[in-house]
């Protein structure tokens, strides 16, 4: 059967933004598995009410469901060993894992404040007053106010990439000579942002733009034209 990734969505349901279900539609094209996607708006949990926990990204595969992007990975990985590797072996996967973590709990930190008001922009209507209330209680003042300087943001992402460079400065890939699933949670990350309306928040002379570039090549066939560009 066709595994299905549910993932959230913008009022065009082609705009697909949010970094975790990116992970996990990168894992699939990365395991060359036939899948489809159901969009998703923020109120539209009913959707998949069927995983009995309220976030995205969550997959089905026949009677399976997983939920997590994390434990989505590990699932592709397991029972389909026979496709392209998300992890050379159990030290990648460590790797991996603390670097999906480290994604989510420091890099990401300096995300909203370049995206959040774009993003807000994209979403549909019906999602904008849930989007809104939660997001100005979480962050403390208005949309507007925390988007106001996303220059500082933008140099709190590049200034954080430094142990990225450390990595790349000697291998074209966070993986090695090939990606795996280091260089796909953070490309996943940065299509959070590209994605949302910000393209430009690195320099052209970094080499992190320049991995950047080489991954939107390799997964070119679900990385929108409007990112691509």
């Amino acid at each position: 059967m066709t595994i299905t990734l549910f993932e959230l969505a913008g009022a065009d349901r082609n705009i697909r933004f949010a970094p975790h279900c990116w992970k996990s539609k990168l894992a699939l094209v990365h395991k060359q598995l036939s899948y489809k996607t159901e969009p998703v708006w923020f109120t539209e949990k009913d959707k998949f009410a069927f995983a009995e926990q309220p976030l995205l990204p969550v997959i089905t595969d026949g009677e399976q469901i997983i939920s997590d992007s994390w434990k989505i990975a590990e699932y592709l990985e397991d029972n389909y060993a026979d496709k392209p590797r998300l992890f050379a072996n159990e030290e990648a996967k460590a790797k991996a894992e603390a670097f999906h973590q480290w994604l989510s709990t420091v890099l990401s930190k300096h995300i909203p404040g370049i995206l959040i008001l774009d993003l807000y922009n994209v979403i549909a209507d019906q999602d904008k007053d849930y989007f809104r209330t939660s997001r100005e209680e979480r962050i403390g003042t208005t949309l507007e106010a925390f988007a106001a300087t996303p220059e500082k943001h933008i140099k709190g992402l590049q200034a954080e990439l430094s142990t990225v460079r450390e990595l790349l400065a000697d291998q074209d890939y966070l993986g090695g000579d090939k990606p795996d699933y280091r260089d796909i949670c953070l490309l996943g990350t940065f299509l959070w942002i590209a994605t949302s309306g910000t393209p430009e928040f690195l320099e052209k002379d970094d080499i992190v733009y320049s991995w950047y570039q080489r991954v939107l090549n390799d997964y070119s066939e679900v990385i929108p034209k409007s990112v691509m560009v």
